[in-house]
Order: structure tokens, then sequence, then C-alpha cells
């Protein structure tokens, strides 16, 4: 009964965060993003597909998984990482703010992703660098790949254990 009760909550927040968002809660929706947090890294819409799959039991082709992360990015729920082609839930939903500066640090060998914000004046500093290039800024969004510490942790385990 409690994991049922556990399942309800979930999904009743899941109804107040895509109200608060402006779109209509579906039933094919909220499971592409309950995918999307229970996985706990990024996935790309294949991955998500055998993700649902084999997690919550629901098949969806991937044209629909595709025009349901387009949604979902539009409503700033989710965040499509460009270098990985690969989407994560936004991990600052809550606070119901924009977040108009923001980076991606993407663990290379484990996927996880971690959303830092950048100060506006670091923001700033960085557009007049591109503009005095002669260069317009698109996109706020920078994404950085590297060795997240527990990967980093793992490496260096197994580099002493050789």
């Amino acid at each position: 009964m409690n994991q049922k009760n556990n399942k309800n909550n979930q999904s009743d927040e899941f109804v107040e965060i895509f109200n608060y968002a402006g779109i209509k809660p579906t039933e094919k929706r909220i499971a592409i993003f309950k995918g999307l947090k229970m996985a706990g890294k990024a996935l790309s819409p294949y991955e998500l597909v055998q993700y649902c799959k084999q997690n919550l039991g629901l098949t969806l082709p991937a044209v629909s998984i595709y025009r349901i992360l387009d949604l979902l990015v539009a409503a700033d729920l989710v965040h499509k990482l460009d270098t990985v082609n690969k989407y994560i839930c936004c991990t600052h939903i809550d606070c119901h703010k924009p977040h108009p500066h923001t980076q991606f640090l993407i663990c290379s060998m484990c996927q996880k992703v971690e959303e830092v914000h950048m100060p506006a004046d670091l923001m700033a500093q960085l557009s007049a660098q591109i503009q005095s290039h002669g260069y317009q800024l698109n996109s706020p969004q920078f994404e950085f790949q590297g060795i997240c510490t527990a990967c980093q942790a793992l490496e260096e385990g197994q580099m002493a254990n050789a």
C-alpha cells in the first residue's frame, strides 16, 4: 500500500509540475518525464524508449518520444544536451524560476550530468568576448565533458589494481 501511495504522490507531483508549466499532463508525457527522472542520467530518445519499456512497462515509438521531449524542452522541464544528443530533467523545476545561464557537466564515462548555473557577470564577459569576434550567442547553455568524481575514483582503483 505504501508503494502505491508513493506512486500516486509522485504522479500528483508530476501533474502539478505539468500544470504549472502550462502543458497537459497526459499519461505518456508523465511517463517520459518519470523515465528521465528515474534514470538519473542523460538519455537519448532511443535509450528512453528502452528505459520506459524495461522499467515502466510502456512501449512508445521513438517518434512520439521525440515529440514529447520537444514539448518538455519548450516548457523548460527538460534540457537537450546538444553535444551528446541526450536529454535530462531540469534539476530546478521546483523553484519555478527561469535559469538563463546554465552549464552542464557531462561525465564521458557514466553519462551523469550536473546542471550548474553560471553567474550573470561571467555570462556578460563571455557574451562580450563572443561579440568582439563578430558572433552572436544563440544559446546561453554550455556543455562541458569530463569525468565525474565517482568515475575518477573507479579509474584510480583500477589503475592501482593493475
